[in-house]
């Protein structure tokens, strides 16, 4: 009872707060193609600059892969360095959480120099639909060559943002590394940074002034962009980018690796280009799950669908609860779908405007009823908008809903008896999400419809 309680509460919530619809068997194909307004004519919302800290992102799981730097193989090398006449050997690793924190304390922060990220944990790499962005820290390490003791270690940080364009096959990243301490006395110290996009032709990198040394002493700050293309015209291309960090200090030079297999970051660092959803080229960050935001202007809809991810075991699409919708872009089995759940057995309310199907899971997702192995629509949940004929406004009903009873929550589905406006109106809008989104066949989205994350 209690349970039912929950529920019946929270869809009064949910139409105090007026939620809408997504897609419909009845409804248009989503437009897929570009407009002229801001959010998909380019990558970036106008004005946005490097820095800017997106509305949402999120932090992608840790690698779980070893540092790798030439620290390790110091001592077996330091016969060598000695032999060639070397007196100082180089080494570099990723700092614990306790250095960086000490030394982020002595750290003069740079507006110039700051990622959007950089108030976040670091060695975390973080994500949005079109950025990457990551923040460092690094340990330099110099040895004598003939004890093996310690001279000395010099602490840095290393700011890195990648941004795609979603209308653009070009990409460009920001990157940074600070000299925060030192306390070796030697000469010049330089840093390089060699990173790859690609082992063919596939990505174009242009020049850049991270590919040759560049001196720094305690305290400076170097910074630079690279900028990258896709190469091709169709398809699809993802580009895991690596990267190696080359300390030079007198004759001893060191290293660190991130980004590449085996590596900190490994499969993190992923950009994917394609032309198969808009009829532009454009590229995004993959890895991140967007949030498909059900308008409130299309109340009862997102009612509806609020109720299917509240009422039913599976919670489709429902961050937190349940798992995450993915499009299905192959228009025969979106046929399917729409066929099966929307058959014969769909019978409109007469008083519903303009009435259509309506179905959650959406049709243009791989969680169709259809694919669940729903035979007939009348497996799903049922619901109808109806006009109160005292009121003359809109309320979605249920079987049951009079009597305190609630929708099967066994059920795969949820079917309604839509107005038309609502029903095409969630599916144009979800249609322009995809194109901004460039959410190709499979790419998951998670759908807001009113209920709280997690």
């Amino acid at each position: 009872m209690r349970t039912k309680n929950r529920l019946l509460a929270m869809l009064a919530t949910l139409a105090a707060v007026s939620l809408t619809p997504i897609t419909a068997s009845a409804a248009p194909e989503p437009y897929l193609g570009i407009s002229n307004s801001t959010e998909l004519s380019g990558g970036k919302p106008s004005g946005q600059k490097i820095g800017d800290l997106p509305k949402d992102f999120e932090a992608l799981p840790a690698a779980n892969a070893e540092p790798q730097s030439n620290c390790p193989r110091t001592k077996d090398d330091l016969k060598a360095l000695r032999d060639a006449g070397q007196d100082k050997a180089v080494c570099v690793e990723w700092q614990t959480p306790q250095e960086f924190a000490k030394t982020q304390k002595t750290a003069a922060a740079s507006a110039a120099n700051a990622v959007w990220c950089s108030a976040q944990p670091q060695n975390t790499v973080y994500v949005e639909r079109t950025s990457i962005c990551s923040k460092h820290g690094v340990v330099i390490i110099v040895k004598d060559t003939t004890t093996g003791m310690i001279y000395g270690k010099a602490y840095g940080t290393i700011q890195q943002e990648i941004d795609t364009q979603n209308a653009n096959a070009e990409f460009i990243e920001y990157m940074s590394f600070n000299l925060t301490s030192s306390d070796v006395t030697s000469s010049v110290m330089t840093v390089q940074v060699d990173s790859t996009c690609s082992l063919d032709t596939s990505c174009k990198d242009s020049a850049s002034a991270w590919g040759t040394p560049r001196p720094i002493t305690v305290g400076g700050s170097l910074d630079g962009t690279m900028t990258r293309r896709w190469t091709g015209a169709k398809g699809r291309k993802s580009f895991l980018i690596d990267y190696t960090l080359k300390v030079k200090i007198g004759g001893g030079s060191g290293y660190a690796e991130w980004g590449g297999d085996g590596q900190p970051g490994d499969g993190q660092y992923l950009v994917r280009c394609d032309n198969e959803v808009t009829a532009l080229i454009g590229c995004v960050v993959p890895s991140y799950t967007p949030t498909f935001v059900v308008d409130d202007k299309y109340s009862e809809a997102k009612q509806f669908i609020g109720m299917v991810q509240a009422s039913t075991n599976l919670h489709p699409g429902w961050e937190g609860k349940g798992q995450p919708l993915h499009r299905e872009a192959d228009p025969a089995e979106v046929n399917k779908n729409r066929a099966v759940i929307c058959d014969s057995t769909f019978k409109p309310a007469s008083s519903t405007p303009n009435p259509q199907c309506d179905e959650f899971p959406f049709a243009r997702s791989k969680e169709s009823g259809r694919r669940l192995g729903v035979l007939s629509g009348g497996e799903c949940q049922q619901y109808s908008v109806l006009r109160d004929s005292i009121t003359g406004g809109l309320r979605l009903y249920w079987p049951g809903l009079n009597q305190g009873q609630m929708p099967n929550p066994n059920a795969k589905c949820g079917r309604a008896s839509m107005p038309k406006v609502q029903n095409e109106g969630v599916g144009g809008d979800l249609g322009r999400k995809t194109a901004k989104w460039r959410l190709l066949d499979g790419d998951a989205y998670w759908v807001d419809a009113g209920q709280p994350v997690g």
